[in-house]
């Protein structure tokens, strides 16, 4: 068994996909936000998830929160916007402090493999000076750095999410990304012959057809689903902790204005599709596609990633099937953003897709 730590650790979209794997042990998680440590604890039980600032966690904290155990993986993915340079370095200035707090971290427990996951954008940020200064400062700490944009549909999100993922290894040598498991449907008939297990990515209608169908207005937080499975990800989306139960299944109430635009709106359309008499200016705005993956869902669900065949924004429940997250992995908190604490919309889109880490986990343990 090998020991974990969740750094930043959301909702726990990292935690869950080790999980999933299997031979991982979480030692702890820590975040921030108390609602989304609620959400990590309620399906973690098992996990002692801690409500703090990182940089509060001194080697006499950690040494109690791992009991003094060996830590084999830290991941997480702090926030990395806006970051300052001092000529090629990242100098200690309050737009590094969370990512320089990882790297402290990394430095005491001394982890034997480290996963850092971040948006895309992170690779181009100030002319790649950014990332060059990032990959310098786990150089410094003792790891080999590999990293690469992986696309979340590969292994079997039914999402085109793309992420920057950089793994570090302790004085072994690097290691390499985790291969696809799945493939575009209109590259199948060119995939070569070392390429035959790869499977078709999931669509959107693959991940949510079995779903109670409700309108805008309806739903509630907790409800029996005695729905049978369509496909083979919809039988591994009914969880393993209370079998027969959807959490969060609850659409927005939109107004008949609304509700005409989107009705209006073809499936793979946005604003830009509809009749000039009920544009807006707000152009992201988009309707999905049942037959390919979804595209990125952000913490914007609601209002601007509509339903293919139903005139709403999605359910948090529809957004997590979208993000690979179990049925009965249930979250916790607000459904606006007028509360103290990040909402359920909000853990769902910054949430690291379970199956994308679960292929990152699986591939990470020969390493180790």
């Amino acid at each position: 068994m090998f020991n974990t730590v969740d750094l930043f650790c959301g909702a726990g979209g990292f935690t869950e996909g080790f999980r999933k794997a299997g031979g991982f042990s979480n030692l702890f998680a820590v975040d921030f936000d108390l609602k989304a440590i609620e959400t990590l604890t309620y399906n973690h039980k098992e996990i002692n998830g801690v409500c703090a600032d990182v940089s509060t966690l001194d080697t006499e904290k950690l040494a109690k929160l791992t009991k003094s155990k060996t830590v084999d993986v830290v991941i997480g993915g702090p926030p990395c916007q806006g970051f300052s340079l001092a000529g090629r370095r990242l100098p200690d200035d309050p737009k590094n402090r969370l990512f320089l707090e990882y790297v402290r971290i990394v430095r005491e427990l001394k982890p034997k493999v480290v996963v850092f996951e971040n948006v895309v954008g992170l690779m181009s940020m100030q002319g790649g000076l950014v990332l060059e200064a990032i990959c310098e400062e786990f150089s410094d700490a003792g790891y080999e750095v590999t990293y690469d944009i992986l696309n979340s549909a590969d292994y079997g999100v039914p999402q085109a999410r793309p992420r920057f993922i950089l793994i570090g290894r302790y004085g072994k040598g690097p290691v390499n990304m985790p291969q696809h498991t799945h493939i575009a449907a209109s590259k199948s008939s060119t995939m070569d012959l070392f390429s035959n297990e790869l499977l078709p990515h999931v669509s959107v209608k693959d991940a949510l057809s079995d779903l109670p169908i409700i309108q805008q207005g309806e739903g509630s937080e907790s409800v029996t689903f005695t729905a049978k499975a369509q496909n083979s990800f919809q039988e591994s989306m009914r969880g393993e902790r209370s079998r027969g139960m959807l959490f969060n299944h609850r659409a927005t109430r939109h107004n008949p204005a609304i509700i005409e635009r989107y009705n209006h709106m073809p499936q793979g359309g946005d604003i830009r599709s509809l009749p000039e008499r009920l544009r807006t200016k707000k152009n992201n705005v988009f309707r999905l596609l049942d037959s390919v993956p979804a595209r990125t869902i952000t913490c914007n669900f609601r209002t601007d990633i509509i339903h293919p065949s139903i005139p709403r924004g999605l359910t948090v429940r529809e957004a997590a099937r979208l993000q690979s997250f179990d049925d009965d992995y249930c979250f916790f908190g607000n459904l606006t953003r007028k509360a103290k604490y990040v909402t359920q919309d909000d853990q769902v889109g910054n949430a690291v897709p379970p199956l994308l880490a679960k292929a990152i986990a699986n591939h990470i343990k020969d390493y180790l």
